[in-house]
């Protein structure tokens, strides 16, 4: 390539990727959650012990990754999942800090581990996809 041709780019962009990692780990959680081996069954079921997980926290990660992995046919429509994802899990994290109804609890379990994955995951969707809009007007 020259210095006077344009730079042509194949392939799937950068955030495309992330956002099919991220989808298949939403994919990978919600099976471990309904594995019967992987959660403990005594109380509130555990993945590996430490987070709290139910049958909707399962379909919530399961529709999350099919929705993640559908999304990434286009770099726009990855961030925007990735802004709308990111978001909607960092509430859920600092709806977790807040004192809840039982009956929240009973079907979205979440403890201090829950807590901050929820945060972490959110907080670096956000980013990310945030990121990757803002790029994206630029050019």
């Amino acid at each position: 390539m020259t210095a006077t041709e344009p730079e042509t780019r194949r392939g799937p962009a950068p955030i495309q990727g992330l956002g099919m990692l991220i989808g298949l780990l939403f994919l990978v959680l919600a099976a471990l959650e309904l594995m019967s081996g992987v959660t403990d069954g005594a109380g509130p079921h555990q993945l590996f012990g430490l987070f709290s997980v139910s049958g909707l926290w399962a379909l919530l990660h399961l529709l999350t990754g099919a929705a993640a992995v559908f999304c990434t046919r286009s770099s726009r429509l990855a961030s925007r999942f990735l802004v709308a994802a990111g978001a909607g899990y960092a509430l859920a994290g600092l709806a977790g800090l807040l004192p809840l109804p039982q009956a929240v609890t009973d079907v979205l379990p979440l403890n201090t581990a829950g807590i901050c994955l929820a945060l972490a995951l959110g907080t670096v969707m956000l980013v990310l996809g945030a990121g990757s809009l803002q790029r994206g007007r630029r050019r």
